[in-house]
């Protein structure tokens, strides 16, 4: 039975900072975590986070099958970058799970393991550059890293898709424990491998929450795609936004299974995988080297 929830810890500490207040409903809440995830001050993704807690622990179930969400401002996506965005056509999809995995063992693998092996089902090519210290994130020792990708994929239908796309990631504490928060979007519109379907912009949101050992996770997806000149039907986006995201845990779960855990550091500057040492090279070749090819 869910009934523990995070406590906003930090929230007398904000003293005179205006916060802008949390929304309390999930659709809301995915483009408010979004908007505000590199603000210097944790504050509003704090106070994010609390809501999302407490909205997963009442309704998780009903995010198994998919969401709708629709909540990412033009202004938001406008501050990403230099490059003029629009949301008239976005559609959007959210799903959440409950994982028996820490949020450390979920997230970390996602930022510096071979995601062509994370994600067997995924990718053909996955090629990233790190543009700040991964070994500070993977001890926690810095709350932000960043990178930039490079990504072949293969689709049912639609065929190839080539995108290059920005990601950054951000540790938040909470009165549960570390929490992580992931955000993605493209950097330019993905390259379609057929003429009739184009693919503008895609942003991304990975909320990953400590829940007793384990983690309740939150994906968020909005897209804007057009098929053969015209805005892609809702249901058809949704249906491919939420398959696509519903994958995602499964294979991290399985490879975490078969690679080890990875425990969060207690003070030190250390990592090692319960069952396995296979993820301490690939963190050390990462922090070494700043540049993975997949």
């Amino acid at each position: 039975m869910r009934t523990a929830h995070l406590v906003p810890v930090l929230l007398l500490a904000a003293g005179c900072r205006q916060v802008p207040p949390a929304p309390e409903e999930l659709d809301e809440l995915c483009g408010y975590l979004f908007a505000h995830f590199d603000e210097e001050h944790p504050d509003a993704v704090e106070q994010g986070l609390y809501n999302l807690d407490t909205w997963l622990l009442a309704n998780l179930e009903e995010t198994f099958e998919g969401y709708s969400v629709t909540n990412l401002s033009e202004e938001t996506v406008n501050a990403l970058d230099d490059r003029a965005r629009n949301t008239d056509a976005m559609i959007g999809g959210a799903v959440g799970t409950e994982s028996p995995y820490p949020p450390y063992a979920l997230g970390i693998p996602q930022l510096v393991d071979d995601q062509e092996e994370l994600f067997p089902d995924s990718h053909d090519l996955y090629e990233r550059t790190y543009l700040t210290e991964t070994e500070c994130f993977v001890d926690v020792k810095c709350d932000v890293a960043e990178v930039q990708n490079y990504i072949e994929d293969t689709y049912p239908i639609i065929g190839s898709v080539i995108t290059n796309n920005h990601g950054q990631y951000r540790w938040v504490e909470t009165d549960k424990g570390l929490a992580w928060v992931q955000r993605t979007w493209f950097d330019e519109p993905a390259v379609d491998e057929k003429d009739w379907i184009e693919i503008r912009d895609q942003y991304y949101l990975n909320v990953l929450l400590p829940y007793g050992d384990g983690t309740l996770t939150l994906q968020s997806m909005w897209v804007e795609a057009y098929w053969d000149g015209l805005p892609v039907s809702e249901n058809q986006a949704q249906l491919l936004l939420i398959s696509q995201m519903q994958n995602v845990y499964t294979q991290i779960g399985a490879y975490v299974e078969s690679n080890g855990v990875l425990e969060e550091p207690k003070g030190c500057s250390s990592t090692g995988r319960t069952g396995g040492l296979l993820g301490l090279l690939a963190l050390l070749g990462a922090a070494l080297l700043g540049r993975r090819r997949r």
